[in-house]
């Protein structure tokens, strides 16, 4: 009786010890304190942590679904004013005209990508848990300190998240996002760009990430968009950083520098990793997801991988179609 006893208080410790840190947390719960090394963090302001002492990936990976969205055929998608976040610089303005700022409470909380004149494409864990009528969504916004006429706001309808979305290792990080209203795309307002070969392999391409996250780790969120280059890691070089193997799916990549250097960063969560299209457009091939701290030496930013996700886009976009690329 007495050993049994004492496992079960063991038991009851140890799953206390390794769980307190696994549940969503809001900002004011962290932004004070050093980030705790044994946690991970999603990239929203309102960051989940994950321990990783206690995750099991309780989904399988699943098959690509086989069709691509809808298309239509009065517009183009990907393509901003061509110019040629931790370590980035600062965005031109009408270089990603797609990009949306989401406000929740009035605070920057999210990124995200136009997909129609209706659907946003953001993380699963921007929306999970949170009541619609608390956010707002802005697209042409490019300065938070500046006001601009050329700004369009709108309100969220609705909003789908991935029916196997995983809060605990943040697998099916993906959400679509439907507006109250439409949006006027075209001239100043675009549409980004899916992958058009859902077989294509986007290692070592160097794709670019953007939002308006922490410009450092601990720092302030940036009031101006910012874009960072980042390459593409592979499946065995993502094997190589200090994520635990259970935690990564295939339906996450890595990307960023295994030394460190430049990454995504809090707040940047939904925002799209782009990379140059055959035709000189740019497509969304990920979107941000977490990663732990924020430029450390081993831990490169986690990305959904969109490919896996272009029929699901399609069931989950009301009919409406998406912009094709200039060809």
């Amino acid at each position: 009786m007495r050993v049994f006893v004492f496992c079960a208080v063991l038991f009851v410790c140890f799953f206390t010890f390794f769980n307190v840190n696994s549940l969503p947390r809001n900002q004011n719960s962290w932004a004070d304190k050093p980030f705790d090394f044994y946690n991970l963090s999603a990239r929203s302001n309102n960051d989940l942590t994950i321990d990783d002492g206690f995750i099991v990936n309780t989904n399988p990976p699943k098959m690509a679904y086989p069709k691509m969205p809808n298309m239509c055929s009065n517009c183009i998608c990907g393509v901003g004013r061509k110019t040629r976040i931790v370590g980035g610089t600062t965005a031109t303005i009408g270089e990603f005209p797609w990009m949306i700022a989401m406000s929740k409470h009035g605070q920057f909380h999210c990124g995200g990508s136009l997909l129609t004149k209706r659907h946003v494409l953001t993380a699963a864990h921007c929306l999970e848990g949170f009541d619609k009528r608390h956010f707002e969504v802005f697209i042409g916004k490019q300065d938070f300190d500046k006001s601009s006429s050329a700004v369009i706001h709108r309100r969220i309808k609705s909003w789908t998240v991935h029916e196997d979305f995983n809060t605990y290792n943040l697998d099916n990080d993906i959400a679509v996002v439907e507006l109250d209203r439409s949006i006027p795309v075209g001239g100043a307002i675009r549409t980004a760009c899916l992958p058009e070969n859902r077989a294509i392999d986007y290692t070592g391409s160097l794709a670019t990430a953007i939002g308006w996250g922490r410009t450092t780790e601990g720092g302030e969120v940036s009031s101006t968009l910012r874009k960072v280059e980042l390459p593409v890691l592979s499946d065995e070089e993502c094997d190589e950083a200090g994520y635990q193997k259970s935690r990564r799916t295939t339906n996450m990549f890595c990307a960023g520098y295994l030394e460190g250097k430049r990454d995504a960063c809090s707040g940047d969560s939904g925002g799209p990793l782009l990379v140059e299209g055959p035709y000189g457009h740019l497509e969304v091939i990920g979107i941000t997801s977490f990663g732990r701290g924020c430029a450390r030496p081993r831990y490169p930013g986690v990305y959904t991988k969109l490919t896996n996700y272009l029929g699901w886009l399609r069931d989950n976009l009301d009919g409406e179609c998406i912009c094709p690329s200039a060809k």
